[in-house]
């Protein structure tokens, strides 16, 4: 795909999700001569730089998981309950991450009792209604589910820069099922990562089957008397509670209430690469070669102007939180 069809979209980047995919992806023997680890703070560098150089984004807007527990938590106390601690390393840079994005002129946002790609969601969405095409940049699948001819998914790879990028026609080959159906597919399926139960015996093959036999979770419980298999028919009428709080579980929220004047600001902010700012970032993290490469990609320009002022930030905060 040419990348000159993402030009001037609206980039919403999952923070949360693409930290933890570049520690991850990065050796953590990566550090400053001092000793601060700053794997996944490169890692980001490298992802940014990239999608300023060949994607052109008309603005950029990182968003975080909020501290405090989400309606998740709430309706499910086991949800993403097995995941182990953050590894010291990554605890070392995570305050430091959203200051990186800063340095970009990108646009920090969480709000507490949502995830970040609920945040993202709703932008994308609101950003549709307002004409503005966006992709949503994340290490999670999940973010499928509002993929239409409007808004994408840019999934990372193995590693932060080895993207691809989701359209609706390129989620029904990946997958088997629609983006909208991708909660019920979820739902049915369950997530090892989030901790979401699903149908235990149901995989991800036998899931898109009855989605496009049956279209939703709705659907099929409705007629779960035409699933042909008894053993199946057993197991979903067993844990039908389990699909349904999996679906509610898998579901974005999509209407995060958001001040009227960020969302106008993100739709129309015009981004441009702080040059000076970066290579001051980069300079602090000692990360010689990237310094080098936002050289041979801006050719020494001079500074442009600064983001928007009043929005850019270390953590711009929805509605209170606490300060740590």
């Amino acid at each position: 795909m040419a990348d000159q069809v993402l030009h001037d979209r609206l980039f919403l980047l999952d923070g949360s999700s693409l930290a933890f995919r570049a520690f991850f992806a990065l050796p953590e023997s990566i550090s400053t001569q001092a000793g601060q680890p700053t794997n996944a703070l490169f890692g980001l560098s490298q992802m940014l730089l990239k999608l300023v150089a060949e994607y052109r984004p008309a603005c950029i807007v990182c968003a975080w998981d909020a501290r405090e527990k989400t309606f998740r938590d709430e309706l499910y106390d086991q949800y993403k309950a097995q995941r182990p601690s953050m590894p010291d390393p990554l605890s070392a840079q995570w305050d430091l991450l959203p200051e990186l994005m800063e340095g970009f002129g990108v646009i920090n946002l969480v709000k507490p009792g949502y995830e970040a790609d609920d945040i993202l969601g709703t932008l994308a969405e609101e950003a549709k209604r307002q004409g503005t095409r966006s992709v949503v940049v994340t290490g999670d699948r999940d973010a499928m589910q509002i993929v239409d001819d409007d808004i994408w998914v840019m999934s990372t790879g193995r590693g932060v820069t080895d993207v691809k990028i989701y359209t609706p026609a390129a989620v029904l080959e990946r997958v088997g099922v629609t983006p909208v159906q991708i909660p019920d597919y979820i739902a049915l399926k369950g997530d090892t990562s989030d901790n979401i139960p699903g149908v235990p015996g149901i995989g991800e093959k036998t899931a898109a089957q009855l989605l496009q036999q049956f279209g939703s979770v709705d659907d099929l419980y409705r007629r779960l008397d035409e699933v042909k298999s008894d053993k199946r028919r057993a197991l979903l009428k067993e844990h039908e509670d389990a699909a349904r709080l999996s679906l509610q579980l898998a579901t974005m929220v999509c209407d995060v209430p958001l001040e009227h004047d960020l969302v106008e600001v993100v739709t129309t902010c015009g981004y441009r690469l702080p040059v000076e700012q970066v290579d001051a970032v980069f300079e602090r993290f000692e990360f010689r070669n990237l310094r080098r490469r936002l050289r041979e990609i801006t050719g020494e320009a001079a500074v442009p102007e600064a983001a928007p002022s009043g929005v850019s930030g270390s953590l711009v905060r929805l509605a209170a939180e606490p300060d740590v």
